[in-house]
């Protein structure tokens, strides 16, 4: 008799589903309703269980990571079923096979009994061509056994000289198959580490109570990362804005410096301008729609910057995980991407072949990764030292900050890369660190 499968849910339908699926293709499973599955999740996978899990509710990113970590501890893997509008990408990319409902979780689980490592490579010759076309691009039709159809339109799994296996009906398997296929590389190199990095210069940023800092005292921190920066000055006066405009040669761009009201969120507080009288108008201009806007917002200048052309605008915004690795979220800055809500989420860091898979979840991707090859692997190399340096700051500094925030990090017509605003959130570290010492 097989050993059964311990399937932790956070409702009893979710149970039911799970008892119900799994008896269909003849799948041994003990389902448990808990308030914390995926804590006994972790747990059965530490004693030797074979583990899996199914939720209603969106899992938060540290137990995710716990879950693999797990997973790769015990070298075994875990089906999860998520029912909730949470994307799987974070998961596939944590080595996690993740689906969507309890059907393709017991398929997943049945797959797992296999111990085949690659079981999209079985051919799909014997099936019927309306259960191939179910079937899609989630198997590869090489030679790693074979799936043939069974009683009751269930597809099974079939080896060389042993008894063929139950694993789903063909939807269940494709969505199976896929959740495998896409978190069969779950490696993660060590966090990078920035050489020549003053401590010192950016402690002086940071240090002090909880606050989002300012734009450029964000930059003024994430200067050491080498992170790419525009040439810009913050200017406290019309003359002083209108000096530097000429120093660095028009057109200039002209925006708002206040840590409280922030450019993605008031766009019109930022101007190009292409001589010095228009930019002593825009530094008058914009500081009264500031002031009008917000009368206790604090307002340190504007930033005079040299104005660029941008092919993509993209967010990224990242935090430290109490399980260790960076969580990131990345998307599409523009107004056609922010309202479609087109992003995703990874951990950091990642391989270059990871991260390319993960931008390639957006729907915009072609606007990130095109021509040839060559091209497109640069561009990914190009993004992935910018979220890289990022990620070094956020895990150096993982106690003294929340969270950082680039909004847009601008892609260039040439290639390049630049961040045009940034927000550095710190945590309560040093008031906490007073408060003890006092």
């Amino acid at each position: 008799m097989p050993k059964a499968w311990s399937i932790f849910c956070d409702c009893p339908e979710l149970a039911v589903d799970v008892a119900r699926d799994a008896e269909r293709i003849g799948l041994s499973v003990e389902p448990e309703v808990h308030e914390r599955p995926w804590d006994r999740a972790i747990e059965a996978l530490s004693q030797g269980a074979l583990a899996g899990l199914a939720v209603e509710e969106p899992l938060a990113a540290d137990a995710v990571v716990r879950l693999s970590e797990a997973m790769r501890a015990q070298k075994r893997k875990i089906p999860v079923a998520v029912v909730g509008p949470q994307p799987l990408g974070l998961l596939h990319d944590l080595g996690l096979p993740a689906v969507h409902e309890t059907g393709p979780l017991a398929a997943v689980a049945a797959l797992l009994e296999l111990a085949t490592e690659r079981p999209w490579a079985a051919t799909t010759k014997e099936l019927p061509a309306v259960d191939r076309v179910r079937l899609g691009d989630s198997v590869s039709h090489r030679s790693d056994g074979q799936f043939i159809r069974i009683d009751d339109g269930l597809i099974a799994h079939e080896g060389d000289g042993t008894k063929s296996k139950p694993i789903g009906s063909p939807r269940d398997v494709a969505a199976a198959l896929r959740a495998m296929r896409a978190s069969q590389d779950a490696s993660r190199p060590k966090v990078p580490v920035v050489q020549g990095v003053e401590a010192d210069a950016v402690l002086e940023v940071i240090l002090g109570p909880k606050r989002a800092l300012s734009d450029p005292a964000s930059k003024a921190a994430l200067r050491p990362y080498d992170v790419p920066l525009p040439i810009e000055e913050l200017c406290a006066t019309p003359s002083r804005a209108a000096s530097e405009a000429a120093r660095i040669g028009f057109p200039v761009r002209v925006a708002l410096a206040s840590p409280d009201l922030r450019l993605w969120d008031h766009p019109d507080l930022a101007a190009e301008v292409f001589s010095s009288g228009q930019a002593r108008d825009a530094f008058r201009q914009i500081m009264a729609v500031a002031k009008n806007r917000s009368a206790n917002a604090r307002l340190l200048g504007v930033t005079v910057s040299a104005s660029t052309m941008a092919r993509t605008l993209l967010r990224v915004r990242m935090e430290p995980l109490a399980a260790g690795p960076i969580l990131a979220e990345i998307g599409f800055a523009d107004p056609h991407g922010r309202a479609s809500r087109d992003m995703t989420q990874t951990v950091l860091p990642a391989t270059a072949k990871a991260l390319e898979r993960v931008l390639l979840r957006l729907r915009g991707s072609s606007l990130l990764l095109q021509g040839t090859t060559p091209e497109r692997s640069q561009a990914v190399s190009a993004i992935g030292d910018v979220l890289m340096r990022l990620a070094a700051f956020v895990h150096q500094w993982r106690a003294e900050i929340e969270a950082v925030e680039v909004n847009p990090l601008a892609i260039l017509v040439g290639g390049e890369l630049e961040v045009r605003e940034a927000c550095v959130t710190v945590g309560d570290a040093f008031s906490r660190s007073l408060n003890a010492s006092g």
